[in-house]
């Protein structure tokens, strides 16, 4: 599957594919016209550039265009600028105290791709999964539940053994949802690859995190009012940034910049999980998030930006959705999901 090649005609609001002739985006309603159509795309799952988000000025109204509610017809759509209203039901979240996820649809797909898994073990032990279904991919919504929920059971188990390698265990989990992702069932489509997702998972147990990933899911630690990204994206503009051929600003430039290079599904190229290993020497946050988050926070500093907002000592949950609606109040066009985990070395790891 090559995700690398620029790819046609997009929507400038959500970066779904367009066909010639088309006046309005059937994603999200976004007049052709106006703007929608672009060369390329930003990233895999053909989120396009974002855009600006506005929100709702008038309870119940339109969050792009902030019309009445009179203007929301019965099949959700705004009668004024087109645009697609979320769903009623279009968040989950897990809050088991020391961690906790929170996926969210989004405000222009009409499902949602992402999908987590955590588990806490003895109450300082924590495994998380994150995973986003590719959506030039057939099946990518269950693609990613399938990765997360078997890479989860598996780093779910080796929290149960203190003694045993949790960098060994990483690995053996992520080749496990590969394979299992590589059976999902999916219909054979000419514009469609194989079922695939991104993931980035890591274990929790004193006095180390471990960090596995593939693709462009990511991992941050916070501690001290400071971020720092643990996770390098398997994207275009890295691969030329790391071979010395462009810039970071030229690559990020290019609207192949945000395609990426590597997936778990069974077309995805032969290589070695790219894992990392953090020992703190305090006290912090592990943030995992898709790019449904880190479109809209890019570096370190605006992510520790978006952190200043939350009170010390507010719990991952609460910080789970701050970030969330952060994303969904800059436009929301791509499904979201944020996973916190509190964690303290010196405390038996998750506080």
């Amino acid at each position: 599957m090559d995700l690398t090649e620029a790819t046609g005609l997009r929507c400038a609001g959500c970066g779904a594919p367009l066909q010639d002739g088309d006046r309005f985006c059937e994603q999200c309603g976004t007049r052709v016209g106006d703007g929608g159509g672009v060369v390329g795309g930003s990233d895999a799952d053909g989120s396009g550039p974002i855009a600006p988000g506005r929100e709702a000025t008038v309870p119940g109204g339109c969050w792009s265009c902030s019309a009445g509610a009179e203007a929301i017809g019965e099949d959700g759509y705004c009668s004024i600028c087109g645009m697609r209203q979320r769903p009623p039901e279009s968040r989950d979240e897990l809050d088991l105290q020391i961690a906790a996820a929170v996926t969210d649809q989004g405000r222009v797909h009409r499902r949602n791709e992402d999908a987590f898994s955590l588990h806490v073990t003895d109450g300082h032990r924590v495994a998380v999964v994150v995973c986003d279904g590719i959506s030039t991919a057939s099946a990518a919504n269950a693609a990613a539940r399938t990765a997360a929920d078997v890479a989860g059971a598996l780093l779910a188990q080796a929290l149960s053994d203190p003694g045993g390698d949790a960098a060994e265990a990483t690995v053996e989990a992520v080749a496990a949802a590969r394979e299992a992702v590589e059976q999902v069932p999916w219909t054979t489509r000419i514009d469609r690859a194989q079922p695939s997702c991104t993931l980035v998972c890591a274990i929790c147990r004193a006095p180390e995190i471990i960090v596995g990933w593939v693709g462009d899911s990511r991992a941050y630690w916070i501690q001290g009012g400071d971020a720092s990204q643990l996770t390098v994206d398997e994207s275009w503009a890295e691969q030329q940034i790391g071979e010395g051929l462009l810039s970071p600003e030229q690559a990020l430039r290019d609207p192949r910049s945000h395609a990426i290079t590597n997936w778990v599904g069974g077309d995805a190229p032969a290589r070695p999980l790219r894992l990392t290993t953090l020992r703190p020497d305090g006290a912090g946050r592990l943030i995992l998030c898709t790019d449904g988050l880190w479109n809209y926070a890019p570096t370190t500093a605006e992510l520790a930006a978006l952190l200043d907002a939350v009170p010390p000592g507010t719990a991952p949950v609460a910080v789970a959705r701050t970030l969330t609606d952060a994303a969904l109040a800059k436009g929301g066009h791509d499904n979201i999901t944020v996973a916190v985990v509190d964690f303290d070395p010196l405390q038996g790891g998750a506080r």
